[in-house]
């Protein structure tokens, strides 16, 4: 079921676009990868309420990039914070926490640690927009 949910997000990537308005953004290259994740993100009134980015990179990174544009838009920015960190904690140090929905991949991207970098760019790069708050980084 996990390769099904990452093999539909390679195919048809939920986010893959460059916003025209948006709050937050940042770029983020990994040093062990190299790959790179751009992400913008449109908050209104504590709410991520769109979702673009561009990744370059493996199909793991594109798939969880576009796996984070679903599950965050919607949410209120305080919860996309603590859902961020609880990820990049649920496969760095094995902290417990529920994986709804597409995040479940999460389950079996546990038992890949050479993955871990891949399936953490967008969440990282999430981070940093968050905390660059307002600083505007054109997509590439």
């Amino acid at each position: 079921m996990h390769r099904e949910i990452i093999e539909e997000h390679v195919r048809s990537p939920v986010g893959n676009l460059k916003l025209t308005e948006f709050t937050h953004s940042a770029s983020y290259q990994s040093d062990k990868t190299g790959n790179v994740c751009t992400l913008q993100l449109l908050e209104k009134k504590g709410e991520i309420v769109e979702v673009g980015f561009l990744v370059e990179g493996s199909a793991l990174a594109l798939a969880t990039a576009s796996v984070l544009s679903s599950i965050v838009k919607g949410m209120q920015t305080s919860e996309v914070q603590n859902l961020s960190l609880n990820i990049i904690a649920y496969l760095e140090s094995a902290f417990e926490f529920d994986l709804p929905g597409d995040l479940s991949v999460y389950h079996s991207i546990r038992n890949y640690p050479e993955r871990f970098d891949c399936a953490l760019l967008a969440w990282r790069t999430l981070n940093k927009a968050l905390i660059n708050e307002f600083q505007k980084e054109p997509l590439r």
